[in-house]
């Protein structure tokens, strides 16, 4: 070993203390790694050292191989799967991919895990799986948000099945196509790996991890987030919904036509004529005509607003009911003699201000109806208004306007939105055009279409992933030129001689993990896939079972945040902790290690005579 080498090792020993303490942000600690390696042979290097065998100038990369990291493919790609990611959100796709999706789940964890990780782990096959859990992130943000579950638990199962879907077939990962160009350029082989021919071990992988997070992995995954998910708990409004004839609802229970969890409200009463159910507001069946009182958020409203199956009632009475052109705005009551001791009715919201009141802010309702509550200064109401009318109101002392919430959510853009990310994926997987480029130019289309305005767009990137990318790209160019990764290389071939197959396997799947963690997952198969062609020649063993074996252990080290593309972006949303991936993902890649190692020694012929 070298001084180079011992130096780069040095400096991964530390890199790897203060990722896994988290003694400073792990995008800092990034940073810090670049600084280092950059600033090591500009500050050390000397003729003095070179006189001793000691180049830190040809060990370490150089200004520019250190900046490397902002412009390359992986942190670019990452970037730009934010910014779709982002748009989709905004047009409301996501949200309305939520809705008809958390009906079927609801508030059961596991159903939440199977379904969308079979749903992205299946999907990652035939389409770059960093795009598919891209799109699943936002989605499974929504669906944590509507169950009051910790977003964590099923994030980290989303990102390890995108991974192990990635390993069905040679498009699902830039990881394999990578593998199999290596291969298709070395003497004797001159091959590459067909569209299929692996995916038989990829099934019985993504299989074995979803064994894995309904047995083993449930209970290791994080007991707690890592900060909230909503920073602040957002505003929700006590309002009627009136059931019109016709409805689905009628004759069922809200619990049967599961009515709370399509739209994530809470119900608190069913009122009819004079009857009120409080306990059995769920159990009773609706009639027409039935008022439901319920707890809901802005945008819950706003969906009510354009649904069939309830009318959301204005000024609480039984023949009005809210439009779908206005504008939901809440204000804070400020007129003593106007509101104090009033009811909702008798104030008449829409003779005053051409308002129509839609819901209050309150803990408790103490009366039947919303109209008999009784006003008081300082509290908030919910009002649908025009624009016209809403500048008459603005100018009004009685109130103080809070906000204004429009409805941005509409089909045009959804389609839009949907449509520009379905090409970057289809054009990727059917083209010879990189991920990377059909990226950049999805997020063209975004922001040229109006689907994500330009503020929005820089607001969607999470930028100490970035950036923690941008800092840990130049760690592996070090491993490379000092010859850190060409010496455990060769030490590696040197003990496998005279071991039994399959256990050289395991050896070649444990190495390139443990590798991946720490550089990513093409580095390590550029490094890896030649030393196991090499043993393959040293052995007489078939170089296809363990190229296969590197590829696919590449593709599925789950041990941090930075290994690969998918563990980063769900890390980005910043609920995970960077010793969470170790916890769920260690126990899951020596599992894997044994399934994929024997799976391979018994689908491909080891021995080359």
């Amino acid at each position: 070993m070298t001084f180079e080498i011992a130096l780069v090792f040095v400096i991964i020993g530390c890199a790897l203390y203060l990722f896994a303490t988290e003694k400073l942000p792990v995008d800092v600690t990034a940073l810090a790694i670049l600084v280092t390696v950059m600033a090591i042979p500009v500050l050390f290097h000397s003729q003095w050292l070179v006189d001793r065998g000691i180049d830190l100038q040809a060990a370490f990369p150089t200004v520019g191989e250190s900046l490397s990291g902002l412009s390359s493919t992986a942190t670019v790609t990452v970037l730009c799967m934010f910014i779709l990611s982002g748009g989709i959100q905004r047009s409301g796709l996501v949200h309305l991919l939520g809705k008809r999706l958390f009906p079927m789940v609801g508030n059961s964890e596991i159903r939440q895990m199977i379904v969308v990780g079979i749903m992205v782990g299946v999907v990652s096959g035939f389409i770059n799986n960093t795009a598919a859990v891209a799109i699943a992130i936002p989605l499974v943000l929504d669906m944590a948000r509507r169950s009051n579950l910790r977003a964590s638990r099923v994030l980290i199962p989303v990102s390890f099945f995108g991974m192990l879907g990635g390993t069905l077939t040679l498009i699902g990962t830039s990881t394999n196509i990578l593998a199999s160009a290596i291969l298709a350029e070395e003497p004797g082989i001159d091959r590459e790996l067909g569209m299929f021919e692996f995916t038989h071990v990829g099934l019985i992988v993504l299989a074995t991890g979803l064994v894995y997070f309904l047995t083993i992995g449930r209970w290791l995954l994080p007991a707690r987030d890592a900060r909230p998910l909503n920073e602040q708990e957002e505003e929700t409004f006590v309002i009627e919904l009136g059931v019109p004839a016709g409805s689905p609802l009628i004759d069922k229970t809200l619990d049967e036509g599961k009515f709370e969890a399509s739209s994530g409200v809470e119900v608190m009463k069913l009122t009819r004529g004079e009857k009120t159910w409080i306990k059995r507001s769920r159990s009773t069946p609706v009639l027409a005509g039935d008022i439901i009182m319920a707890r809901a958020t802005v945008r819950q409203i706003m969906d009510l607003i354009k649904e069939s199956q309830v009318d959301v009632l204005s000024e609480f009475g039984d023949v009005r009911k809210a439009r779908t052109d206005g504008q939901l705005v809440p204000i804070l009551l400020r007129n003593r003699g106007l509101f104090n001791g009033r009811t909702a009715r008798a104030v008449d919201f829409w003779k005053r201000y051409q308002g129509r009141l839609i819901g209050l802010d309150t803990r408790s309702v103490r009366s039947r109806r919303l109209a008999q509550e009784k006003l008081h200064v300082g509290e908030i109401a919910l009002l649908e208004i025009s624009k016209t009318a809403l500048a008459r109101l603005l100018k009004n002392s009685d109130v103080v306007v809070l906000d204004e919430y429009e409805d941005d959510f509409d089909t045009r853009r959804m389609l839009i939105a949907g449509g520009i990310v379905a090409a970057v994926i289809l054009l990727a997987a059917l083209t010879p055009m990189p991920i990377v480029l059909t990226a950049i130019a999805g997020v063209i289309a975004m922001v040229a279409t109006g689907t994500v305005a330009k503020q929005d767009m820089y607001d969607d990137v999470s930028w100490d992933v970035i950036f923690l990318l941008a800092g840990i790209i130049p760690l592996g160019i070090a491993m490379t030129k000092s010859g850190a990764a060409d010496w455990v290389s060769s030490l590696l071939a040197g003990y496998a001689a005279g071991w039994d197959p399959i256990f050289v396997i395991m050896a070649l799947y444990a190495f390139t993990t443990i590798l991946t963690s720490i550089l990513s997952n093409n580095a390590s198969v550029v490094i890896l896939v030649p030393v196991a062609i090499a043993l393959g020649e040293m052995l007489d063993l078939n170089p296809i079972p363990l190229t296969i074996a590197v590829m696919f252990a590449a593709s599925n080290s789950f041990l941090t945040p930075v290994g690969y593309q998918t563990n980063t972006m769900i890390f980005g949303t910043g609920v995970l902790r960077f010793s969470d991936f170790p916890k769920v993902g260690g126990p899951l890649n020596f599992i894997l290690m044994i399934v994929t190692s024997y799976s391979v020694a018994w689908f491909w012929p080891l021995q080359t005579g």
